[in-house]
């Protein structure tokens, strides 16, 4: 035998050899079934649309189908019992977002500290206040005036003990003023509520303003950057609101006893995903941003917004409520 044939014998065992390392994980998927992501909101919204982008491309990636499970209420308690009677194996996900954070600090029904570990962050959306199309409210300053000539009358949606009940309630506080808080399962009903009139005013993710497009209109970003999907409107800063800001997240997480090894597995294949031309053309356009950071990032995330919630929740005292 040549030396060159024995060469390209080599060469051709070696390609084989390293397509067969990388056929296994997806066989190994594959017959574990579909990969399950837990979205503790309702259907609609920009978390499950977030979700359902990446599971495209999760499946496209790997070969393995994914279930979106939409398990809406019980300030994200639904969601996490879902998570946690699942096995720890690895194809059980939650998405995760701030305002659970928030409802720890508030309720303390779970642990995100113990009870999960993060598989990593996803991606950020900019948040906003927003209005009925219809109001005659036109600026944050408008509708600090409003309140202020009109004590007892206004109110505004959220999420019960939600990042945005926290941050709405705590700024009418330091500006003194009140209004009243109206309970709500997520964004998309929040909007819904907008949009009909139920309410005043909310806090939520600005690609929202996409469906409810002339039914309902953002005054304030509340981020330090003004949003490409609305130019023109100010930031929290410009508008002199007494505020410490809200830049959505999303991300993703396991139980706790999930071995290393597969979590690790599963953030390196994420973040794969999230360099995709295609996904992130379409999270832009629905003014979110997709980007990933690890295990102990998103974990030091969580535990910061812990630090600051869980005070301004005794604060407030929601509990009471």
């Amino acid at each position: 035998m040549s030396q060159s044939i024995a060469t390209r014998r080599r060469v051709v065992r070696g390609a084989l050899a390293a397509l067969a390392g990388t056929a296994l994980p997806l066989r190994a998927q594959e017959s574990k079934g579909p990969l399950r992501i837990i979205v503790p909101l309702p259907a609609g919204g920009v978390a499950d649309a977030s979700v359902r982008f990446f599971a495209e491309q999760w499946t496209a990636l790997t070969r393995q189908n994914v279930v979106v499970d939409n398990r809406p209420g019980g300030s994200y308690q639904i969601g996490m019992q879902a998570l946690l009677s699942a096995p720890a194996d690895g194809n059980t996900w939650i998405h995760l977002n701030n305002s659970m954070s928030a409802t720890q600090a508030t309720f303390g029904r779970y642990d995100l500290t113990r009870q999960i570990t993060p598989i990593g962050l996803m991606g950020s959306t900019p948040a906003a206040i927003f209005v009925n199309a219809n109001s005659p409210i036109q600026t944050a300053k408008d509708l600090l005036d409003w309140l202020r000539a009109n004590p007892g009358k206004g109110n505004y949606g959220a999420i019960l003990g939600g990042v945005e009940h926290m941050m709405l309630a705590g700024m009418l506080k330091r500006h003194g003023l009140s209004a009243l808080h109206v309970p709500f399962k997520g964004g998309p009903d929040t909007m819904t509520g907008l949009a009909q009139g139920e309410i005043q005013f909310v806090l939520s993710a600005l690609p929202l303003i996409v469906p409810f497009k002339g039914r309902v209109r953002p005054i304030v970003m509340m981020t330090e950057q003004r949003a490409a999907l609305t130019p023109d409107v100010p930031t929290f800063k410009e508008a002199g609101l007494d505020v410490p800001g809200l830049n959505y997240y999303g991300a993703f997480a396991v139980p706790a006893a999930t071995p290393r090894a597969i979590i690790d597995a599963h953030y390196k294949q994420c973040a794969e995903a999230l360099k995709v031309p295609a996904l992130i053309a379409k999270f832009q356009a629905q003014g979110m941003f997709a980007h990933a950071a690890p295990t102990e990032v998103m974990a030091r995330i969580i535990a910061d917004e812990l630090k600051w919630m869980t005070p301004i929740a005794a604060e407030l005292n929601l509990k009471a409520g």
